[in-house]
């Protein structure tokens, strides 16, 4: 198991909020954070961090590919 940050934004520059997440892979924490992400209306988007390196960027928004490219 490894050990990734979720840092869920309210959509204003604050700080954000930081969660420990532990996932197998990248893809099973991205798909945790989304869960997170949607459990309430408090958080606009998310980002998904193992150590210092960005592995995903979530927005309750935007789901799916951009179908404009």
């Amino acid at each position: 198991m490894a050990r990734f940050l979720l840092r869920l934004h309210d959509g204003q520059k604050t700080t954000p909020v930081v969660e420990p997440l532990d996932a197998d892979d990248a893809e099973q924490a991205k798909v945790l954070a989304e869960i997170r992400l949607l459990l309430t209306n408090d958080y606009t988007h998310a980002h998904i961090y193992e150590g210092d390196r960005q592995v995903a960027e979530l927005n309750r928004f935007r789901q799916g590919p951009n179908p404009q490219g």
